[in-house]
Parts: structure tokens; C-alpha cells; sequence
């Protein structure tokens, strides 16, 4: 799909300098010249949407990166609290009770630490007693939020990309339609000529062939001039 959209945007490239090449032929009326620029404007546009496009990809492959590296830390982190829990017995109530977290989802992983650290929470001196770093609840807790933080940062960005492609859809689309009218007016116009719109058809050819030549190049229509017998 993006490779076929840029390959459109390629060919609107290309025509929109065939039009500014062939600005004194289009821009006689205000109309004509509107309409020019107008599709210069459209694919700058799409320039700037396939930038943004490129950026929420980055951006996702960062935020991918984060999970993974935030998810495996919080298992070896959960993990560690359970090992340690074994050993943690408080009056008639041991921490051995407490299970290793299985495959679960990203979601699911998040539910599992903050309840590990709701329970073990309050008993946080007798687990360093038996061996856990003091800080591992606190560093547990701010990576939970780190983590979902950069699940957030990844839909956002997913999200991102989304509108970025619709947007150069919908600006392609109004691209179309502004050298159809740019090309079917040039047709009708005698300042036009013959290469002119040889070049426009051939350069909005999207994909391989875009810059293979017709074999005969495709006339202007000119508008006889009236005789003087028939303005009679």
C-alpha cells in the first residue's frame, strides 16, 4: 500500500513540474494560475504527510523497543519478589503462597506487579531482611508506569500513522482531480501545445512506465479562427 502511494505521489510530483514548467500557458486566467498552484500546494502537503508518516514509525519502533525492554524487567523483578517471598514467614502467615506469573498479556503482566506490590507492600522490611533491594518496590512501581507510558507512546504514534495515511489519500485524491481539470483545460486552450501535454500524461503515469514516451504525442485542440464569410 505506501509503495503505491508514493509511487502516486511520485507521478503528481512530476506533473506538477510539468505545469510549472508550462506556467506561462496556464497561468493566462487567475483561474488557471489558481488552479497551478493549487496543485503544487497539494503535493507539498503529501510531502509533509509521508513525513509524518515516517516519523510515527520511528517512533513506534521506539516505543516497541521500550516495552520489551520494560516487560522483561518487570518479570525478572516480579520474580525475584517471589523467590524472596518464600523465605519471608510473618507470624502465621508465609509469603510462599505467591505464584510466578505464567504467558500473560502486556495488561495483564501490569495487574500482576501492582497487586505484588499491594500485598507485599507493607511488608516491605521483611523482604529486604531476606535479601530484596531496598529500592525494588519503588523501581517496581515506576515501571509499571513506564510501561504504560510507552504502550501509550506506541498507540499514539499507531495512531499517527493512521491519520498521516488518510490524509495523504484524501490529498492525492484532490490531486487527481486538479490536473484533470488542469489537463482537460490544456486540451481546449490554443496557447497549449502538443508537448506540453505529452509531457502531463506521460509524467502522472504511476508505476515503471511513467517515463516511457506514447509513440505519437498527443495534439492540442485549436480553435479555428471564424471567416470573414462566416462572421457575415
Amino acid at each position: 500500500m505506501r509503495k503505491r502511494l508514493r509511487r502516486r505521489h511520485e507521478a503528481q510530483v512530476r506533473a506538477s513540474g510539468v505545469c510549472t514548467e508550462h506556467s506561462d500557458v496556464l497561468d493566462v486566467t487567475p483561474g488557471g494560475e489558481k488552479t497551478r498552484t493549487a496543485l503544487a500546494a497539494r503535493v507539498a502537503d503529501v510531502g509533509r504527510f509521508f513525513a509524518l508518516q515516517a516519523q510515527s514509525i520511528g517512533d513506534q519502533r521506539a516505543a516497541a523497543a521500550d516495552i520489551r525492554t520494560v516487560r522483561r524487567w518487570l518479570r525478572n523483578a516480579t520474580k525475584a519478589i517471589v523467590k524472596v517471598g518464600k523465605l519471608v514467614t510473618l507470624d502465621e502467615t508465609t509469603m510462599a503462597t505467591m505464584r510466578l506469573l505464567g504467558s500473560v498479556s502486556d495488561d495483564e503482566l501490569m495487574a500482576y506487579a501492582r497487586g505484588l506490590l499491594n500485598r507485599v507492600g507493607p511488608h516491605r522490611e521483611a523482604f529486604v531482611a531476606e535479601g530484596m533491594p531496598p529500592d525494588l518496590l519503588t523501581n517496581i512501581q515506576a515501571g509499571i508506569q513506564r510501561f504504560a507510558g510507552a504502550k501509550d507512546a506506541y498507540e499514539a504514534a499507531r495512531q499517527g500513522f493512521t491519520a498521516a495515511t488518510e490524509m495523504i489519500r484524501e490529498a492525492q485524491a484532490k490531486a487527481n482531480e486538479t490536473i484533470d481539470a488542469i489537463e482537460a483545460v490544456a486540451v481546449i486552450t490554443p496557447a497549449a501545445n502538443p508537448e506540453m501535454l505529452t509531457k502531463l500524461r506521460i509524467a502522472r503515469r504511476i508505476g515503471p512506465r511513467a517515463g516511457s514516451a506514447p509513440s505519437q504525442p498527443a495534439p492540442a485542440l485549436v480553435v479555428p479562427e471564424t471567416s470573414k464569410e462566416e462572421a457575415a
